[in-house]
């Protein structure tokens, strides 16, 4: 299932809110840690929002090679996916 584009915008938003930036600095191609100043505690919060707003669960381990915007696009896409991965797998 793709990410829409109303997903995108939601998954800026919440990142932008963990972080405490304007939503327009939350951009495609965006380091996450080294231009927006996400620390480790700041992405479980941002993949714990993620999890309550679409309902899915993402195993804290996958956040590791995580570093950009485009990286939680596709994390998240992922597991929105038909019934997402099976649970176990990572």
């Amino acid at each position: 299932m793709e990410i829409t584009t109303a997903t995108r915008g939601r998954l800026r938003e919440l990142i932008a809110i963990e972080l405490q930036l304007p939503v327009d600095e939350v951009r495609m191609g965006v380091s996450l840690r080294k231009d927006l100043g996400m620390d480790s505690v700041a992405a479980l919060n941002i993949l714990f929002a993620a999890e309550e707003e679409f309902e899915i669960h993402v195993p804290e381990t996958e956040l590791e090679g995580v570093d950009d915007v485009d990286g939680v696009f596709s994390l998240i896409e992922r597991y929105r996916g038909v019934g997402g991965p099976a649970p176990g797998a990572s």
